[in-house]
């Protein structure tokens, strides 16, 4: 099986990785990896590669980074290779019609979510905003409409409370490997269509902006701590301490019991180092800050640095 390899961001290489250490054993050919072209990064901003293009380039792969896959002379490319499947996994760019015809068998996707359940380009952030403590990787047919595919393989995993968006999305994708061999195998039989989704139960991602990790301490703890899970690593949560912007790090619920105060005023708790947070209803408590132009804090260095006496209130 002839297979073309689609993605860019560094949580995608696992699922690759995972073809590679098994492609012998599975009678896998990997002609190579197709990726975003380098963009600009950093200070001096020099061209950088996206992380999936720099692993296969030091795993001598064959790898395109083309600025449009549907450009004719790529689309030319990718016949002449004659590919069997063609896998994305979070590739950034939408495929035309063209391009989807050109694998002998299927274009087949990663997505880190239940689908029909939380189409689009951020369910797990999704996921983590509602509070789901069950979410997981279905492995399914491309087609034109977005994550609308029949179903190959999907597998369920529970969401830790501990898990943010950055943690949950690398685990997903680790956990694809193997899930991906099982599809792979099951396209072996020419017959096999798949299982269509039920359309009744499609729900959809909203894009995610930089203004949402804003935090607003008048909204319910529960609320205000799924945000900050589904936003972490981007856009990250911040608030205002008078005039200074402050990034949380580190947020967790507070005991039952503990005092409550008015949203966004805290108080330093030296028994379980945090600043204890009033909220809409429950304290929270934070562990972990990045004033504006300063490193990262513990809560007690924090509340030393900014010199308070008993009480602050973030805005």
């Amino acid at each position: 099986m002839r297979i073309i390899y689609m993605g860019s961001p560094a949580e995608v290489i696992g699922p690759l990785e995972h073809l590679l250490d098994h492609q012998a054993e599975e009678g896998l050919t990997i002609l190579g990896v197709v990726s975003q072209p380098a963009k600009p990064a950093g200070r001096k901003q020099l061209l950088t590669d996206p992380p999936l293009a720099d692993f296969a380039k030091s795993k001598q792969l064959t790898c395109w980074q083309p600025e449009k896959a549907s450009h004719v002379d790529f689309l030319h490319t990718l016949r002449e290779l004659a590919p069997d499947v063609i896998i994305t996994a979070a590739y950034g760019q939408i495929l035309s019609e063209a391009f989807l015809a050109i694998p002998r068998r299927a274009t087949i996707n990663i997505h880190p979510s239940l689908l029909p359940a939380y189409r689009g380009a951020t369910p797990v952030p999704a996921a983590l905003l509602d509070g789901c403590r069950e979410t997981g990787v279905t492995i399914l047919f491309t087609v034109k409409a977005l994550d609308a595919g029949a179903i190959i393989e999907q597998e369920r995993f529970p969401i830790a409370q501990t898990d943010d968006s950055g943690i949950l999305t690398e685990r997903l994708f680790l956990a694809s490997g193997p899930l991906l061999i099982k599809a792979l195998a099951r396209l072996r039989d020419p017959a096999f269509q798949g299982i269509e989704q039920d359309p009744t139960q499609v729900t959809l991602c909203r894009k995610i902006a930089k203004t949402d990790g804003t935090i607003d301490w008048t909204k319910p703890a529960e609320q205000i701590l799924n945000e900050y899970r589904a936003y972490k690593p981007w856009p990250g949560s911040h608030t205002q301490l008078g005039e200074q912007r402050i990034v949380i790090e580190g947020m967790r619920q507070a005991p039952e019991g503990t005092a409550l105060a008015k949203p966004g005023v805290f108080t330093l708790d030296k028994p379980l180092k945090a600043l204890r947070v009033g909220t809409g209803s429950k304290a929270l408590l934070v562990t972990q800050l990045k004033p504006a132009g300063s490193k990262s804090l513990d809560a007690l260095s924090f509340w030393n640095g900014a010199r308070l006496n008993e009480k602050g209130t973030f805005t």
